[in-house]
């Protein structure tokens, strides 16, 4: 059975696995004649540490995340993509990916890049890629580096 989906969403920071799931992002989508959508979202979580800082830290981050967005939305139009679409969002990257952003912008796919996390790291941290998978009510394809073992 093959499904067509209609807006994929691709978690986008600019790391290299981000890369990663941004080209096979575009390809799925021009197979699928979808809309693509790209999220990025600031993680607050370590300001909250920071008493007082002002509102040009977040113009920083929001101008940050613009200029990066920009070079997607130009790259994923080079490659024959018209329906391209952007969120910036600023807190909890791993409920915001899982849940709020997919549910706001009716995403039926969710593909972001495999962390470098060990298993050490993991256990501290959590991977947002295995939140997204335990938490999303959308299909996720988490997209790894061919060359990395993890």
């Amino acid at each position: 059975m093959s499904k067509k989906y209609e807006n994929i969403m691709v978690a986008v920071d600019g790391s290299h696995e981000a890369e990663l799931a941004f080209e096979k992002g575009v390809n799925v989508a021009l197979r699928n004649g979808s809309k693509l959508t790209l999220a990025h979202v600031v993680d607050t979580r370590a300001l909250q540490s920071v008493s007082t800082f002002d509102a040009e830290v977040y113009e920083g981050f929001q101008t940050e995340a613009n200029e990066l967005l920009e070079d997607y939305i130009k790259r994923a139009k080079d490659a024959g993509l018209h329906n391209v679409a952007t969120v910036i969002e600023m807190g909890n990257p791993k409920v915001l990916l899982a849940h709020d952003i997919p549910e706001q912008e009716g995403v039926d796919l969710i593909m972001v890049g495999a962390t470098g996390l060990n298993a050490f790291e993991r256990l501290l941290v959590g991977s947002s890629s295995e939140y997204i998978l335990r938490h999303a009510k959308v299909d996720l394809l988490v997209v790894r580096d061919k060359d990395k073992t993890f």
